[in-house]
């Protein structure tokens, strides 16, 4: 009987540890689970702050005014964010997020950057909990995201290639008129009255349209989605020659006299050939690089400022330099410098008075030929090829007969903007030199005069595009369109990826028309350098879909 008892005793004994026990044990396993729906609501309802936070500041383009778009953004915030949290989701309830909790302000410190701050809230409930009266829980989610201004400056191609066969000049055949087209609504996808967007465009001479603007929609002639709408974009008329080099560097010029390093600052690059004109300056501080002068073959003489010939004892002194430059700067009169800080300080000094000039050259397709000398710098976006005239270069060879280049002894090392044309380092092209100077002499025949100043071109504007990106106080990334389908040369695509400085492969066409810059021997990647993109559009109808992939990635920079 005692061992009966025991086992009774033994037994009650165990069924009040295990009653005791699981007092303890539920309300730590729904303890965990209630821990573990809080947590799980929590990560979801902050990564739909965040995301509505993201989206409140792309939607910082949206309207006419900054008020408009602080609106646009609020809205777009509540909407993204209940998209992604629902009412009920997680069977919560009193989920608070509207307008009034999207907060949208301008830094303190840099009035080139938006701030976009968003709060909300909801109760979850709980299911173990509730036998200890705890019926619910709110959380609460921050997120963050901010908007720099950007700043751009387009810099277009206008040179005759651009229109169609045979119909040089042109307003609206070829891709003339749908890289306007283009051109605009890329415009359009910008905030206005808080980004700045200016425009070059460019063909043998280099007219500047706008410095950036916040009033770019009315300047360059954006109006509506469908590009409607009168502006400087819809003056542009192509014709001419390509001289890369400058119309980089004068749109870089224009960032740089901005002088707003807190903004995103951008050049967006389309052309459809490649550079086959440079400006230089026939002076190089102790020696004019002329040779005949017109000593033999021109009756008349190549005259200096002094109105003498070589033969007479002319071009022996600096002071009497010929002043083929600034027929079309800011004072609009020949033999004055050309005013790079015209509303600024621009990146380079005033381009001197002097022998100053284009040099066109044939396309790779065409017989090598060059054009001599132009006047760099245009009046209107629809100006073509302007040589000097003969009143201001009587007699010389270059004007009687543009295309002999025996009155040339030597090139110099840079444009006149300082553009290399052969880069101490990582060159895209070879160039020979004579010593300091680019070979150009009667030694060499048309044809070696010819590569070596082609190849002479494309590092100028891989150099132009390198001093942009590589700029201490201003440093800018480019982007870069190319277009094809125009003509017997279309762009470099190693030229243009290593202006852009992309180091990726082509991702715009398929199959892809070129590889990584890492596999491709010519292209070179700066890794500390502002990185661009380069989109190469096939042909026309492809461009809207180029400058608009190009706006959003740069509006994915701007956040």
């Amino acid at each position: 009987m005692s061992v009966r008892r025991n086992r009774r005793e033994q037994s009650g004994v165990s069924l009040i540890l295990a009653i005791t026990s699981l007092l303890m044990v539920v309300p730590m396993v729904g303890l965990i689970v209630d821990v573990g729906v809080l947590y799980a609501v929590k990560s979801r309802l902050q990564a739909s702050v965040d995301g509505a936070a993201l989206a409140a500041a792309r939607a910082l383009t949206l309207g006419a005014t900054t008020a408009a778009q602080a609106a646009s953004a609020r809205a777009n915030a509540v909407n993204w964010f209940y998209a992604n949290f629902p009412s009920g989701n997680w069977s919560t309830s009193g989920t608070a997020m509207s307008t009034s909790n999207v907060q949208v302000y301008d830094d303190a410190s840099n009035p080139n950057l938006r701030h976009v701050d968003i709060t909300a809230s909801t109760r979850v409930p709980t299911y173990f909990m509730k036998w200890f009266n705890f019926n619910s829980t709110t959380i609460n989610a921050i997120g963050n995201a901010s908007r720099r201004d950007s700043v751009v400056m387009l810099v277009l191609d206008r040179s005759g290639s651009m229109c169609s066969p045979g119909a040089s000049p042109c307003n609206n055949t070829g891709a003339c008129g749908p890289m306007k087209t283009a051109a605009k609504l890329f415009t359009g996808q910008f905030a206005a009255g808080r980004d700045y967007i200016g425009l070059v465009s460019f063909s043998d001479g280099v007219y500047v349209h706008s410095a950036p603007t916040r009033n770019f929609r009315t300047v360059l002639g954006f109006s509506t989605s469908s590009s409607s709408g009168t502006g400087a974009i819809d003056t542009i008329q192509c014709q001419g020659g390509t001289n890369s080099a400058q119309a980089v560097s004068m749109g870089y010029n224009e960032l740089y006299k901005m002088n707003l390093p807190g903004a995103l600052n951008i050049l967006v690059f389309e052309s459809d050939g490649l550079p086959n004109t440079m400006t230089v300056n026939m002076w190089d501080g102790a020696a004019f690089g002329f040779a005949n002068l017109g000593t033999s073959g021109s009756p008349q003489g190549c005259r200096d400022a002094s109105g003498k010939a070589a033969v007479s004892g002319g071009w022996a002194s600096f002071s009497n330099r010929k002043l083929w430059t600034g027929t079309a700067s800011p004072t609009s009169a020949p033999g004055t410098s050309y005013n790079m800080n015209s509303g600024g300080t621009g990146f380079i000094s005033n381009i001197p008075a002097g022998p100053v000039g284009t040099i066109y050259s044939s396309d790779p397709s065409q017989t090598k030929a060059f054009t001599l000398f132009g006047d760099p710098w245009d009046t209107s976006g629809n100006s073509g090829l302007n040589l000097y005239s003969s009143t201001l270069a009587p007699g010389c060879k270059f004007v009687t007969s543009s295309s002999d280049t025996s009155d040339i002894k030597w090139l110099p090392n840079t444009d006149v903007f300082g553009n290399s044309v052969n880069p101490a380092s990582h060159p895209y092209k070879s160039v020979t030199m004579s010593g300091t100077h680019l070979q150009f002499d009667a030694s060499m025949t048309t044809a070696t005069k010819w590569t070596n100043y082609h190849n002479a071109a494309l590092n100028a504007t891989d150099n132009a595009a390198y001093r942009a990106r590589a700029n201490a106080n201003l440093p800018s990334s480019v982007f870069v369109i190319g277009l094809g389908g125009q003509g017997a040369d279309p762009p470099d695509y190693t030229l243009m990826q290593r202006m852009a400085n992309d180091p990726l492969p082509d991702s715009f066409n398929s199959p892809a028309l070129y590889t990584a810059c890492s596999s491709n021997p010519n292209c070179f990647y700066y890794s500390n350098q502002p990185r661009g993109t380069f989109i190469f559009s096939s042909n026309q109808t492809q461009l809207k879909q180029a400058f608009l992939q190009l706006s959003s990635q740069i509006l994915r920079l701007s956040q």
